[in-house]
């Protein structure tokens, strides 16, 4: 297929389509970053409670448009705080997650409550040994 059938082909496409297929692929980029970092908290008018263990939590929109669940009144050192589970809000409320970036020194962040849920249960793989 040449440059011209290529072009062809996107022109074919109607504008309103094509709009309508790149939001589906961002909102399923912005469900699957929700999940990877969970921001799984209800949305209003849900109370902020966490649907595990019951506890009120800070509830923070995100920049995606999910919920995030935070620690109430926890703010970390965050080289203390595992990569990924870093959160800052913004002047608008917004949380975000710092992902892996090392954070600033001096640096706190906020605790998602996922990490101090008392209903989670962290499993571990069981040490393997080599038989020979």
């Amino acid at each position: 297929m040449g440059e011209l059938d290529t072009a062809r082909q996107a022109a074919a496409v109607p504008p309103a389509a094509a709009g309508a297929a790149t939001e589906t692929v961002w909102a399923a980029v912005d469900r699957q970053q929700a999940y990877d970092e969970g921001a799984d908290g209800p949305a209003p008018p849900e109370p902020p409670r966490c649907r595990r263990c019951g506890r009120l939590c800070d509830r923070r929109p995100t920049y995606y448009g999910a919920h995030v669940l935070l620690e109430p009144d926890t703010r970390r050192a965050a080289h203390l705080v595992p990569a990924g589970h870093r959160w800052y809000v913004d002047r608008d409320g917004r949380a975000w997650n710092g992902g892996a970036a090392e954070p600033a020194p001096g640096a706190h962040c906020l605790v998602p409550h996922r990490v101090e849920c008392p209903a989670l249960v962290l499993v571990e793989n069981a040490p393997t040994t080599a038989h020979g």
